[in-house]
């Protein structure tokens, strides 16, 4: 109990955040970083401690997470495996401490079934609440892009 209250303490002291879009984007890159290291405790920091939303428009679900503890981050992201790197992010301020982020991961990822995937493509939206002196990623969607297509910029929809 000791080692989770001083991990704490340390990880929100070095991790304080300002609550802003160039900090949340700076945020969305350490979070892959950590997801890609299997580093647990900076994942457990950024993950919503109130729970979560996760969906895969591709698989046609949505998942209710329970707020997390440092064990059920580690049993859970202990099975997948990542190498992906976001790109072509956009960040909208929805309210004071709620953003979206819409962006593109790729690379290789391995699922908790164990299939591998080396040519790893999705598109991803997340929401992030800034509280506890950073942001946690409360919901998460993906949803995977056909082989012939590449991640752009997000853009104004055509009207033609």
């Amino acid at each position: 109990m000791m080692r989770i209250f001083l991990l704490s303490f340390f990880l929100s002291f070095n991790l304080t955040a300002e609550n802003s879009i160039e900090a949340l984007e700076e945020t969305l890159y350490k979070f892959w970083e950590a997801r890609n290291k299997q580093d647990f405790e900076m994942i457990f920091f950024y993950e919503s401690k109130i729970g979560a939303i996760t969906g895969s428009s591709s698989e046609n679900y949505f998942y209710e997470d329970p707020p997390p503890d440092l064990k059920s981050v580690v049993d859970y992201y202990s099975l997948v495996e990542s190498d992906v790197k976001p790109s072509n992010v956009k960040i909208i301020q929805l309210s004071e401490k709620v953003y979206l982020t819409l962006y593109y991961l790729t690379g290789s990822y391995k699922y908790s079934n164990g299939k591998v995937n080396n040519e790893y493509k999705t598109r991803a939206s997340n929401i992030w609440f800034y509280e506890d002196g950073g942001f946690k990623l409360y919901y998460k969607n993906f949803t995977n892009l056909k082989k012939e297509l590449e991640p752009t910029d997000i853009i104004a929809y055509p009207m033609d």
